[in-house]
């Protein structure tokens, strides 16, 4: 479809000119003219990712609150069936987008989207990301006002707008109308609904977000009128692009911004650029009249109605809107996946007995409103011969996953096959206990919660441990997170396990929960009842992993037929240059080394340890920014330098217990700990000089680590070493 044929179709001007500028850097990218890195902030910006596999691309349509039509859904089949491997994701962020698309069809395919209303404008990159809103809004009968007119009037201000075409990070934005469904408090700006003396507003939260570094949303307005909605979220983004870190791009969040500055200064500077938009004119936001859509005529279907799974089906995934007669539908999806032709019938479904609208959740569920209770039979029977007529959405049953390394660069683990068999064996084990409906599991690759893993009450972080000179996948179990709409409660972690472990992890956590649990209690206040120690213990022994002769299952992950191994893991699409802030933080390690050198000459031990351990945390710290991850805190740091980077061999495994050694006082230490001390941090500045000076020869942030197999001389895997026990080794000097 060449742009004749759009302009024929109505398409906004503007729309073309950018499925034209994509031809023509396609183009210029292939003759040569264009650098690859220059490419790649323009594709970004056009909704397009790199993945893991070389020249396929991922392709995110933006579908604002998650609202579409049927014909957009029969558009996004037809896109899928063309153009990609044929499976519709739903995302976290309410958007669909595709996996495997070639570079070379992406042109054509934005113009099959264009056609139908659809655009990848802004859905990736430093940009504002999808606005999102509660799936329910509109319909749902606890909701103070129907918030999506506002959250498509922000959505419609800041797309295209010059003020966001290359902020520091991407933005977020999400509106909710009653208990916090729309999950402000991980977003940049959530807005809950509000109303104070007949006039609509919103409670105005900011600074939220997941990522290696969570932190919930703080509050700065309690009302917010909507008449200055538009003027302030424009302010707000206004302060993060003048005051965001746009050279360290892991602290480029706007939650970063702030952590440095603090409530009341970043108040201060968004009402200053608040006043400096005062001439601006602003589109008034219309609240139109609710409108019940036309229903075509259909007859009752009964045929299920003694059928037990349909009636567990009506009980589980049917809400009554605030619209008497009418429901809202959910349709449980196997990891936010459906095929075209699942799609297809959807959409067919959402035209012939609803009102041809649809809904994306943030749990990777769709939803179709305006279903007459006579028509739910129709309904059930089609999803039935679809496969997708499963009971539980939003139960334990339903649990989330980000793609994973299967074909995320930055994936670590294959967290989708991990959901998948936890889905299996949920369902084939904890049925029919409305008790447990409440917990939330939720599974990430690698530390960056794409999967939400910090607010669910059981989450799974992937990770990887070298066991005896062999990688194997796996997770970081977190306990105990939740989200209201005031604030995010983020899980801990109390337990690195191997990924073939999380199945019994679980069962052991959900069987002693209902064991253990106090009347009226949830999970997660079982948790803050009994403490990170307890489940640490309750969890040890899943902690250990059999030699590969004994078990080579453990060192294959979900989803894989294959050991596991990070040699194809890349580098983040957004992650910038970094290469100095490694330097130097390595550098001023070696600084330290130096002093605790020249401490312990002197026979200041304690000071030498103090220099030692700080020569532990800069190397720490610049060898985390080659996972995204720029902590404040130093133990945190440590704590996950040791999981990412000990435990996976990029620096000696010798280097293990390095947080508790870092932990450690210095103040009673004697000679023989300042030279355990000193040993240590000489072999860390050496070794993270040379994965230093790798990532530079091969020009990626990504070290390369190889399965070792070592056997000793007698044909045994050697034993785990580490420098030594600070714990043990300070009751020897003292006894």
């Amino acid at each position: 479809m060449d742009s004749s044929e759009l302009k024929s179709l109505n398409v906004p001007p503007a729309v073309i000119q950018e499925i034209e500028d994509f031809a023509t850097e396609v183009e210029r990218l292939t003759t040569g003219e264009l650098d690859v890195e220059d490419f790649k902030r323009f594709r970004l910006q056009q909704g397009i990712y790199g993945q893991r596999q070389d020249d396929e691309q991922m392709v995110r349509t933006k579908l604002p609150f998650g609202q579409y039509s049927a014909d957009q859904l029969r558009c996004l089949a037809e896109f899928g069936e063309k153009y990609s491997n044929g499976i519709l994701h739903v995302t976290t962020r309410q958007d669909i987008q595709f996996h495997f698309v070639k570079i070379k069809t992406v042109t054509e395919a934005l113009a099959l989207l264009a056609k139908s209303g659809l655009t990848t404008r802004e859905a990736c990159g430093n940009t504002v990301r999808n606005v999102t809103a509660c799936h329910k809004t509109g319909t749902c009968p606890d909701e103070l006002f129907d918030v999506t007119p506002y959250a498509k009037a922000v959505m419609s201000y800041l797309i295209r707008h010059p003020l966001t075409q290359s902020l520091p990070r991407k933005f977020k934005i999400t509106l909710g109308g009653c208990n916090g469904c729309g999950l402000g408090p991980i977003n940049d700006i959530g807005l809950n609904a509000r109303e104070q003396n007949g006039e609509r507003g919103f409670r105005m939260l900011i600074g939220g977000g997941l990522g290696s570094y969570p932190k919930s949303a703080e509050p700065l307005f309690e009302f917010l009128p909507v008449s200055k909605l538009l003027r302030t979220c424009e302010a707000i983004v206004a302060v993060f692009d003048k005051y965001g870190d746009k050279q360290n791009r892991n602290k480029a969040r706007f939650k970063f911004v702030l952590e440095r500055l603090g409530l009341d200064k970043t108040r201060e500077l968004i009402m200053e650029e608040y006043e400096k938009l005062a001439d601006r004119n602003y589109p008034q936001i219309e609240a139109p009249d609710e409108v019940v859509p036309n229903i075509p005529q259909f007859k009752d279907n009964t045929d299920f109605d003694h059928d037990p799974e349909f009636q567990a089906w009506v009980a589980r995934n049917t809400f009554e809107q605030r619209q008497k007669g009418f429901y809202n539908v959910h349709i449980k999806l196997l990891l936010g996946d459906l095929n075209t032709v699942q799609a297809r019938s959807i959409a067919d479904l959402a035209s012939n007995f609803a009102g041809s609208k649809l809904v994306n959740t943030a749990h990777q569920n769709i939803m179709i409103p305006w279903i007459k209770k006579g028509a739910l039979g129709h309904v059930y029977g089609i999803l039935k011969d679809l496969g997708l007529h499963k009971a539980g959405t939003e139960e334990l049953k339903d649990m989330t996953s980000c793609p994973g390394s299967e074909t995320c660069n930055l994936g670590i683990t294959h967290s989708r096959g991990l959901i998948d068999q936890l889905s299996d064996d949920v369902d084939n084990e904890f049925t029919g206990d409305s008790d447990l409906d409440h917990i939330t599991v939720k599974a990430s690759g690698c530390p960056n919660s794409c999967g939400q893993h910090h607010i669910a009450a059981i989450g799974f972080s992937g990770s990887a441990r070298k066991v005896n000179g062999v990688l194997a996948p796996h997770y970081e179990v977190m306990l105990g997170g939740r989200i209201d709409d005031n604030k995010a409660t983020f899980g801990e972690t109390v337990a690195k396990i191997p990924a073939k472990n999380a199945p019994n992890a679980v069962r052991r956590l959900i069987d002693d929960y209902k064991n253990a649990k106090q009347n009226g209690e949830t999970f997660q206040d079982y948790y803050d009842r009994l403490g990170k120690k307890y489940f640490g213990v309750l969890l040890e022994d899943l902690k250990s992993v059999p030699p590969i002769e004994n078990s080579p299952e453990s060192y294959i992950d979900y989803h894989s037929s294959t050991r596991f191994s990070l040699d194809d893991r890349g580098q983040g699409e957004c992650a910038g240059s970094i290469s100095e802030l490694i330097s130097d933080h390595i550098s001023e390690g070696e600084r330290a080394l130096f002093q605790c050198k020249k401490l312990l000459e002197k026979g200041d031990f304690a000071d030498s340890v103090k220099q030692a351990q700080r020569a532990f945390i800069c190397c720490a710290r610049g060898m985390m920014h080659t996972e995204g991850i720029d902590f404040s805190d130093n133990l945190l740091t440590i704590q996950k330098f040791e999981s990412l980077i000990v435990d996976t061999g990029i620096v000696n495994e010798k280097h293990s217990g390095i947080a508790n050694r870092y932990e450690a006082s210095a103040d009673e230490m004697k000679e023989a700990m300042a030279r355990e001390y000193l040993v240590e941090a000489e072999s860390l500045v050496a070794e993270s000089k040379e994965a230093y000076q790798k990532m530079k020869t091969q020009g990626t942030l990504r070290i390369r680590v190889e399965n070792s197999d070592e056997k000793d001389n007698d044909g045994h895997t050697p034993t785990r070493e580490t420098f030594f026990d600070v714990t043990h080794a300070k009751h020897e000097e003292k006894v």
